[in-house]
């Protein structure tokens, strides 16, 4: 055999086994061990010595899974050379590293290749490869615009409580935070995120903006900046503007009306105040994790609207997490067409493939099963220290890469972190995608077809 021969031999094999999503597991590992790497730098902590390990892989995951969830506090306990680490690890975590690789290749006119773009189309949730080149300039591009007019825009408001400095470090640091839908701050001191603004709507309309472009996905985003006419609008678009909005609403009204005269988070606030803070925290609970009301002091109710708000998450392609929008649009209309004895699910005169209603029902029995597994092990390790509704609530921000606590997280102990870990990594990759890596490409298609089996529902 020649050396060509061989040499094609070891790609395929090497084609085989690192396929687009173990590439994009491995490299998102890469990261984070990376940051832990810097952040176990003496130089990375304001207290004497280095953090440990497991705070540094804890932290290091939270930031690049886009989180938000710490074990101490950013503000204080990291030096700037720790916030600069965190600042990248968010950046790169929330555009996609293969994105982000993928875009240095084109920026120095290098040819994509066809298995880079099956990897960036894996990262951004994409099937069709065709637009990845063009999309990869419009996130880097779209998203440079967008924080820097967040930065400037969160430099004017915080100019008025801090020197020019600070305030410029603190409008990027924040704007890049909120876009990631990442909820790490480095203005409280005590942990509180941005409860001591949340009477300035300026603050908070603009972080809520951030936001709601960061986790409404990147094809969205480009397909409005592009066509910029409802009519013309991809059906998708279409649909996660609608869910978005629809989702917002329902979990502001649903806060307003539940927190309205709870003293310990709206009550003492006028009408103008309860309505922005009701907003803030539906947008928040859905991908990013600061706050504006204590968690801990919510309402049963809000406790609950908040896990499901976080289980459902953002959109495909963003920079957050949870089952996605989609997923639950088309689980949706699944059910309505199913009720009325439909064989198929049309949505304007377009019919839904049963490979897509298929994926859909798999994502939310995998996030199920993630939550159940997850929560056997936080009641073993943690049970004793903490309630099921506290440990519940942590486990599905941390799957869905929320970053909203009830001051669970600083009182774990090693085997809760590193449960708390696994969920905010298989979170981030998706969980659909995290367990078909572990699945031969060659058992994914079969081309024999078996007579339906009578099952009765």
């Amino acid at each position: 055999m020649d050396t060509g021969t061989r040499g094609k031999g070891i790609r395929k094999i090497a084609e085989k086994i690192f396929t687009p999503i173990r590439l994009a597991m491995l490299s998102f590992l890469v990261v984070i061990l990376t940051g832990t790497l810097l952040l176990l730098l003496p130089v990375s902590t304001t207290a004497d010595g280095a953090m440990s390990f497991i705070d540094a892989l804890f932290t290091a995951t939270s930031a690049t899974c886009v989180t938000g969830l710490t074990v101490n506090v950013v503000a204080t306990d990291l030096t700037l050379f720790g916030h600069i680490v965190m600042l990248l690890l968010v950046q790169i975590g929330g555009l996609g590293f293969m994105s982000l690789s993928s875009a240095m290749y084109l920026f120095i006119r290098k040819k994509v290749s066809l298995r880079k773009r099956m990897h960036l189309s894996e990262d951004l949730s994409q099937t069709d490869m065709s637009d990845l080149k063009r999309m990869t300039f419009d996130i880097v591009r779209l998203t440079g615009i967008v924080e820097l007019c967040g930065a400037v825009l969160l430099t004017a408001a915080f100019a008025r409580h801090y020197d020019f400095g600070t305030a410029v470090w603190y409008g990027v640091f924040h704007s890049v935070m909120a876009f990631c839908n990442s909820g790490f701050d480095i203005v409280s001191e005590n942990g509180t995120s941005l409860s001591m603004y949340s009477s300035d709507p300026f603050i908070l309309i603009v972080i809520m903006l951030l936001i709601v472009f960061g986790g409404i996905g990147f094809v969205v985003i480009s397909d409005v900046v592009r066509t910029r006419r409802w009519k013309k609008l991809k059906l998708h678009t279409k649909i996660m503007i609608c869910m978005t909005g629809a989702l917002i609403l329902v979990g502001a009204v649903g806060f307003f009306a539940a927190e309205f005269s709870n003293p310990g988070t709206m009550g003492d606030m006028n009408v103008g105040e309860k309505i922005l803070n009701s907003f803030f925290q539906s947008i928040t609970s859905r991908t990013a994790g600061f706050f504006t009301i204590d968690q801990n002091s919510m309402t049963g109710f809000s406790q609950s609207l908040t896990i499901l708000l976080m289980f459902v998450g953002v959109c495909p392609g963003s920079t957050g997490g949870g089952i996605k929008t989609a997923t639950l649009f088309v689980l949706l209309v699944t059910v309505y067409a199913t009720l009325r004895g439909r064989d198929q699910v049309v949505i304007s005169r377009r019919s839904i493939g049963r490979e897509t209603i298929a994926k859909a029902s798999t994502v939310l029995t995998l996030a199920i099963g993630v939550a159940v597994v997850s929560m056997l092990g936080l009641s073993i390790a943690c049970g004793s220290d903490f309630t099921f509704g506290q440990l519940l609530f942590e486990q599905v921000s941390a799957y869905a890469t929320v970053g909203l606590s009830r001051s669970v997280t600083p009182g774990l102990n090693i085997a809760g972190k590193i449960i708390i870990i696994l969920d905010m990594y298989i979170g981030r990759i998706g969980s659909f995608g995290f367990f078909m890596a572990f699945v031969s490409p060659s058992q994914r298609r079969s081309g024999v077809k078996y007579p339906e089996a009578g099952i009765i529902l």
